[in-house]
C-alpha cells in the first residue's frame, strides 16, 4: 500500500507539471511588459494600453476553452485533454519567439489562455480522482504550488535575460510538460464511466500498489456505484437541479471571489507595482522575493488543508487578505513617503494568506463536489467564471491605475475579500478526509 500511495503521488505530480507550464505563461508578462515598453529592447514596442490588452488577452482564451474542455473530458478522457493543452502552449511560445508585432503577441496570449482553460478544467479533476482521501487536499495544493513555481521561474529569469532567451526557457518547460503527459495514467473513475473495466483494473493495480483481488474488486465496485448514482440524462439539467445547484453556486462564487482578491493583476503587474526603495531592493528583486515567498507558503497550505479543513483556511484567507489590501489602499491613497517597502510587505502578506486558503481550495472543491458525469460541465462553468472575473480584474487594473489611482484597485480587492468571508462562512462545505463518494452526494 505504501507503494500505491507513492504511485498516486507520482500521478498527481505529473499532472501538476501542466500547471507549471501554465504558471510560466501567466508569469511571463511580469518581467516582459517593462521590456516591451522600452524602445529597442524587444522585437515589439508597446504602449500602456497595449500592455493591458497583452495581460488580458490571456483571459479571453481562458474564457473560451473550458466549455469544450468539459465535453472533451467525457469524450476523450483527462490525459488527452492535458496533452492538447501542452500542444497549444508550445504553439503559443513559438509565436512569442517569432513575434514582430503586437498582434502576434495578442494571438500567443490568447493561445496561452486556451491552454490555461483546458488545464484549469482538467487537472483539479485528475488530481482528485487519483488521490487518496487522507491526502487529497494536500495533493490538490500541488496545483497552486506549481502555478507559483511557474511564476517564480519567469520572475527570477526574465529581468536578467533577453526577450528571446526567456522565450526559449519557457518553451523548454512547455516541451517538458508535453513529454510528461505520455507517462500519465488515465483515472480509474473515467475508465469505469466509459465501460473500460479491464483498463480500470490495471490502473488501480498500479495506483493502489497491490494485486489483491478483493481490494481491486472493492474499489471497482465503489467506482461503479459512484457512476451508477450519476445522471444518465441531460448533464446540464442535472447540474442545475436542486441536487447540485447549491454546490455549483458555492464553487463558482469561490472561484469569482478568488479572482476578485486581485491575484491575477498583482502577478501580471508585480514589477511595476513594487516601488524601488533607496538602500533596499529594486522592483525586480522585490518581485522575485515575492514569488519565492508565495511559492514556499503553498507547502504550508498543503500541511494544513487536511488537518484544519477547508472552511477554517478559506475564512482565515479572506479576512487576512481584506486587512492587507486595506493597508495597501491607504499607502497608495496617502502617497506615503519613506516606506517604499510597505506595498511589498502588505501585498506579500496578502499573497501568503491567499496561498493558504483561497488559492488552492477552489481547485480542491472543484474536484470533490460533483459526480463523474457532470463533473466536466461543472468544472467548465467554474473555469469560465474564473476566467471572466480574472479578465475584468486584469484589464481594469491598469485602467483604474491610470485614470483614478492605484489605491482604488486595492480598495475594491479589500471589499471583495470582506464580502467573500461572509459567503464562505455561510456556504462553503467541509470535505476534509471524506471519500469522493460522500463528497459527491446530492445536497
Amino acid at each position: 500500500m505504501a507503494c500505491g500511495r507513492l504511485n498516486q503521488h507520482i500521478s498527481a505530480f505529473l499532472a501538476s507539471i501542466a500547471v507549471l507550464g501554465v504558471g510560466c505563461t501567466v508569469g511571463w508578462t511580469t518581467p516582459i511588459l517593462k521590456k516591451l515598453k522600452q524602445p529597442g529592447a524587444t522585437p515589439v514596442h508597446i504602449t500602456n494600453s497595449e500592455s493591458s490588452w497583452i495581460a488580458a488577452a490571456h483571459e479571453v482564451g481562458h474564457f473560451v476553452s473550458p466549455l469544450p474542455a468539459g465535453y472533451a473530458l467525457v469524450a476523450l478522457g483527462r490525459t488527452k485533454c492535458i496533452l492538447v493543452g501542452a500542444i497549444i502552449a508550445c504553439i503559443g511560445w513559438v509565436l512569442v519567439l517569432l513575434a514582430k508585432s503586437v498582434t502576434v503577441l495578442y494571438i500567443s496570449r490568447f493561445l496561452f489562455g486556451l491552454s490555461m482553460g483546458i488545464i484549469f478544467t482538467t487537472v483539479p479533476l485528475y488530481i482528485a480522482e487519483v488521490s487518496p482521501a487522507s491526502s487529497r487536499g494536500a495533493l490538490s495544493t500541488l496545483f497552486q504550488g506549481m502555478l507559483y513555481l511557474g511564476h517564480l521561474i519567469e520572475f527570477s529569469t526574465g529581468p536578467f535575460v533577453q526577450y528571446d532567451t526567456l522565450g526559449y526557457v519557457s518553451i523548454a518547460i512547455a516541451l517538458f510538460w508535453l513529454l510528461s503527459t505520455f507517462f500519465l495514467v488515465e483515472t480509474p473513475q473515467y475508465l469505469i464511466s466509459v465501460n473500460k473495466r479491464d483498463e480500470a483494473k490495471k490502473t488501480l493495480t498500479w495506483l493502489l500498489g497491490t494485486n489483491d483481488h478483493d481490494t481491486i474488486h472493492s474499489e471497482i465496485y465503489r467506482l461503479e456505484e459512484m457512476c451508477d448514482t450519476s445522471s444518465n440524462g441531460n448533464r446540464w439539467r442535472e447540474l442545475f437541479s436542486s441536487k447540485y445547484r447549491t454546490k455549483l453556486l458555492v464553487v463558482v462564487m469561490v472561484a469569482v471571489a478568488q479572482r476578485f482578491t486581485g491575484m491575477s493583476a498583482v502577478v501580471a503587474y508585480a514589477s511595476t507595482t513594487f516601488s524601488s526603495s533607496k538602500g533596499g531592493l529594486n522592483a525586480d528583486e522585490y518581485t522575485i522575493l515575492f514569488g519565492a515567498i508565495v511559492f514556499v507558503f503553498t507547502f504550508v497550505s498543503a500541511a494544513l488543508i487536511d488537518r484544519l479543513g477547508r472552511r477554517p483556511l478559506i475564512l482565515l484567507s479572506c479576512i487576512g487578505c481584506a486587512i492587507a489590501h486595506f493597508i495597501t489602499c491607504i499607502y497608495f491613497y496617502m502617497n506615503l513617503s519613506g516606506v517604499d517597502w510597505l506595498p511589498f510587505v502588505t501585498i506579500t502578506i496578502f499573497s501568503v494568506l491567499y496561498s493558504l486558503g483561497l488559492g488552492p481550495i477552489v481547485n480542491t472543491l472543484q474536484g470533490e463536489l460533483f459526480p463523474p458525469d457532470i463533473k466536466g460541465v461543472a468544472s467548465s462553468l467554474t473555469t469560465i467564471a474564473h476566467a471572466a472575473s480574472s479578465f475584468v480584474v486584469t484589464k481594469l487594473f491598469q485602467v483604474i491605475r491610470d485614470s483614478v489611482g492605484m489605491y482604488l484597485n486595492f480598495l475594491v480587492f479589500a471589499i471583495s475579500c470582506t464580502i467573500s468571508s461572509f459567503f464562505a462562512h455561510r456556504f462553503v462545505p467541509e470535505t476534509k478526509r471524506m471519500l469522493l463518494l460522500d463528497t459527491q452526494k446530492p445536497s
